[in-house]
């Protein structure tokens, strides 16, 4: 150090500054970004079911339901009762199936007609409901002919209000009668809708407790009792049972009632019910028996009298 000029001290004691600043911007700068870090971290929130059981991750997404607070059956019955008798005189009067698409009534003549003496002769009705698409009725158009054979030909019909917004052929039947599954002047009685939401949850809590979901050694006939215990027809809804519990997320959130359909023969008002599992949708039909004011069975896959003789 006696060596040095005073110049060269100068220099060395501005560079021992220099670092001395340097290390004082690192040293804050270091603390505040592990700060950040932890900070950043306790954010991060982990999914409890990865936390008590990581086999429980949920698959699977709920699929969007519909309203099922119905207020007045009985008034929704009336006007598609009243819709379709107002068809069947127009259909008197001009011959033309107003509430079919151009398409749709080409299609339907080349059938008929393909006989000289076939010919449309009335349009009945089957039941009413409700799915994602809105409000809707089935109907039967009826073809006789020489034979004592009726064929149906049916159409799902969405409306809204005394509007008919779309039409679906769904297919044929032959019978020796007309078919007429909605009665005039047979009243709906309770139809069980409102409450399918309530039921639906009983449905679920009894599969989560029994321990059953995703049981790779389930068996259909493990849910008899299940469903006995709350009301259901054990055959009739096992299977039903064992397959939404094989199909369920861990806590059984992966499925939603989809639709209804109300009839008089049966007396039956019928809860759609649609789960999604790995991307893969299933179905199924609550029954409610009117007769009874019960549900009664759930089944797998859509059932309704729109196809039935």
């Amino acid at each position: 150090m006696k060596n040095l000029t005073k110049k060269q001290i100068g220099w060395i004691i501005t560079l021992l500054i220099i670092i001395i600043i340097v290390g004082v911007i690192y040293s804050f700068n270091f603390f505040d970004s592990r700060t950040k870090t932890v900070n950043a971290i306790s954010q991060i929130t982990i999914p409890f079911s990865l936390i008590v059981d990581p086999n429980n991750v949920d698959r699977g997404v709920t699929p969007k339901g519909i309203n099922t607070d119905v207020k007045n059956s009985e008034s929704e019955k009336e006007r598609v009762i009243n819709m379709v008798e107002d068809m069947n005189q127009s259909f008197k009067e001009n011959h033309k199936l107003y509430f079919l698409s151009k398409d749709q009534q080409t299609e339907l003549n080349k059938k008929v007609k393909k006989q000289p003496h076939q010919y449309i002769y009335s349009i009945s009705l089957l039941n009413f409901g409700r799915d994602h698409s809105g409000k809707y009725f089935t109907i039967s158009c009826n073809q006789y002919n020489d034979t004592k054979t009726i064929v149906s030909y049916r159409y799902i019909l969405h409306y809204q209000k005394e509007q008919i917004k779309t039409s679906k052929y769904v297919g044929k039947k032959s019978n020796k009668y007309p078919p007429e599954f909605l009665i005039k002047d047979v009243k709906v009685g309770k139809d069980g809708i409102k409450d399918s939401k309530s039921f639906t949850q009983e449905l679920r809590t009894a599969i989560i407790n029994s321990g059953l979901i995703s049981n790779q050694n389930a068996i259909p006939g493990d849910f008899n009792q299940i469903a006995i215990n709350i009301g259901l027809d054990g055959d009739k809804s096992n299977q039903g049972l064992y397959q939404l519990a094989k199909h369920a997320n861990s806590r059984l959130t992966n499925f939603a009632i989809t639709g209804y359909e109300v009839s008089d023969v049966p007396r039956y008002s019928r809860i759609f019910i649609k789960q999604i599992d790995d991307d893969h949708s299933y179905y199924y039909t609550l029954t409610y028996n009117r007769n009874t004011a019960k549900f009664t069975h759930l089944q797998t896959g859509i059932h309704s009298n729109r196809l039935t003789k």
